[in-house]
């Protein structure tokens, strides 16, 4: 007999799956005799199987995934875990595969129980999984997490302390952890960590069970121990209601915690707690590409490998010829898919609508060399990832460098272009291209050997917060009261916010940097008269002339001129439309987002 009749435990715990609010149950099949539900694909690998569990949305061969097992309890199976557990329906951005066992249980590290007096390599099992999908799947690099429940999750804590695969976050339900493993586990990989279980677990106690060849140290030793395996060194945060106690383990790189449910029982579920979303939740807190459920990530191929392109997606319910958005600089050169934190959900209403974001913006990878031009064979590689036939591209400021460069690709691109909207284009005319190749662009490129440098020294990240916090307040306010409830303020935080990571810096100075070359090489371009663009042309360059020094007010005030003359120009010989607005800042996405959409709609006429 095992640690308090484990097997019959187990079976109390699994063959009844505990699914319900603490302790209640309901019946279900084991995979030995389920039949297999559509959403999963079974999945042989040598003598073992594993599932792939497919969302309502399905795989998308182009898209980069997240990579998470889940692992079943002893006497459940895989198909009874996905049956309980459902991650997909919460996972967007993960791949959820579901291992099944070799026999009953895993072999957790106690060295105790019937898989490791058989031999079975569990651990070997589950890397030559991660092995196997890399091999089908795009999977994102330092993206591996992994969550079981009961002796599913004792194992999982064997992946953390012996496996050789380096898990970003791993979480256990109902489960706190062997006593052999606690004494021989050392984690090489420091790693975040989640422990839910109820404090009224009978099955695998939340107090321990001490005594015999199965014994368990507590929950509470078990969040101490690991957290120290981890190298956390900090006193734990302790948080309590009447339904639940938390303690937080916490440095400036990972975090460790226990969530115990006051009422819960042997349970994956409880009241006032979802498990399924508390675990995805807990992942994506630490993960390095936190993204919303919109977001995804479609790997292209570049000069530099492969590449993950940041791509945010929403009204895919609605027919018709989609709207791709693409950025260009501000007056700090930020140039993102935050400054569409308003507009997208405006367009979403009646309307698909992707945010395409270049390399090293948003979520999308770094790159040595970030640029417009460099980036437009990668915006076809994406537009073919998304299957869209028919496109109307809104580019905001210097952004129409990349809509021209990309139009301008010699591979002939299969999807049809009804027209363009260009918001305060960069104007390709030499003056105006003299002004923007000037300070700061001119600064940047005479110190860039020591400018790089120095922000890897970290001696702009305070001058970037400034900036950012500026930003807020600015696009705050031209916000009008009729759409304060459609702005998206977390996901513009979240974008904006990573600007101020040192490597983010380095990518805007970068792409300061080539912006000059940039230019040069969009201006040898012929602007296209197969294509409607509808020019929106705002006033914001008289406040830069009210404001400069005398010397300056010639050249701006030719610019502003110049700009005017070309954008008529170019409006009238596409046949598309000019909109002059007075009064407006620059970032009419955020002021005037209705002049935006009134220009899209015309342009599908």
């Amino acid at each position: 007999m095992r640690r308090h009749t484990y097997l019959l435990s187990a079976l109390l715990a699994t063959s009844w799956l505990i699914s319900g609010c603490n302790g209640s149950v309901k019946t279900s099949s084991t995979s030995s005799n389920a039949t297999l539900p559509p959403n999963l694909e079974s999945v042989a690998i040598q003598d073992r199987k594993y599932y792939i569990a497919k969302s309502e949305a399905g795989l998308n061969p182009n898209k980069s995934y997240k990579l998470l097992l889940a692992l079943h309890g002893s006497m459940q199976g895989a198909i009874s875990m996905q049956e309980m557990a459902i991650l997909e329906s919460e996972a967007n951005n993960y791949l959820v595969v579901y291992p099944q066992s070799k026999v009953e249980e895993w072999n957790e590290g106690c060295n105790c129980n019937k898989p490791h007096r058989l031999g079975v390599d569990d651990l070997g099992y589950i890397e030559n999984i991660v092995k196997d999908i890399k091999e089908d799947y795009n999977i994102l690099e330092d993206e591996l997490y992994a969550v079981g429940f009961s002796q599913g999750g004792l194992f999982a804590q064997n992946l953390m302390c012996n496996s050789q695969l380096q898990f970003k976050a791993i979480a256990t339900i109902a489960a706190p952890m062997s006593k052999q493993l606690s004494e021989s586990c050392q984690i090489e990989n420091d790693t975040n960590y989640l422990i839910v279980q109820g404090k009224k677990d009978t099955v695998l106690p939340y107090q321990g069970q001490p005594n015999g060849n199965f014994a368990l140290i507590s929950s509470e030793q078990a969040i101490d121990l690991i957290a120290k395996q981890n190298n956390i060194e900090t006193e734990a945060e302790l948080t309590s209601t009447d339904k639940m106690e938390q303690r937080v383990y916490q440095n400036d790189e990972h975090i460790n915690k226990l969530v115990a449910i006051e009422d819960g029982q042997h349970s994956w579920s409880f009241v006032d707690y979802n498990t399924t979303k508390e675990v995805i939740a807990f992942f994506d807190s630490v993960s390095s590409k936190a993204m919303d459920a919109q977001s995804s990530l479609y790997r292209v191929d570049t000069d530099e490998g492969s590449k993950e392109v940041h791509v945010r997606s929403m009204g895919l319910n609605h027919q018709g010829p989609a709207v791709i958005l693409l950025s260009g600089f501000n007056k700090n050169y930020h140039a993102d898919s935050a400054w569409f934190a308003l507009l997208q959900p405006l367009i979403a209403k009646t309307h698909r609508v992707h945010v395409i974001e270049r390399l090293g913006n948003g979520f999308s990878s770094l790159s040595d060399k970030p640029s417009y031009t460099s980036f437009a064979p990668l915006l076809e590689q994406t537009l073919k990832h998304l299957g869209e036939q028919e496109i109307i591209m809104v580019s905001y400021a210097s952004s129409n460098l990349l809509s021209q460069a990309w139009y301008n690709l010699p591979d002939t691109s299969t999807t049809a272009v009804k027209g363009m909207v260009w918001i305060d284009p960069d104007v390709l005319l030499p003056h105006s291209i003299a002004h923007y190749q000037d300070y700061p662009v001119s600064w940047f490129r005479q110190v860039e050997e020591h400018l790089i440098p120095h922000i890897e020294a970290g001696k702009w990240t305070e001058r970037t917060l400034g900036k950012l916090e500026a930003e807020r307040t600015e696009h705050q306010a031209l916000v009008s009261d009729k759409y304060t409830n459609d702005v998206d303020w977390s996901y513009y935080d979240a974008i904006s916010q990573s600007r101020a990571s040192i490597d983010k810096q380095i990518i805007r100075a970068r792409e300061v940097i080539n912006y000059h070359d940039d230019l040069n090489t969009v201006s040898e371009f012929e602007i296209t008269d197969a294509v409607p663009i509808t020019i929106i042309d705002t006033d914001f360059e008289l406040k830069e002339i009210e404001n400069a020094e005398p010397e300056y007010v010639e050249g701006l005030t030719k610019w502003h001129q110049e700009g005017t003359q070309w954008s008529q120009m170019i409006a009238k010989r596409t046949h598309g439309q000019y909109i002059p607005l007075e009064n407006s800042s620059h970032m009419v996405t955020f002021q005037h987002p209705e002049v935006i959409i009134e220009a899209i709609t015309h342009l599908l006429k």
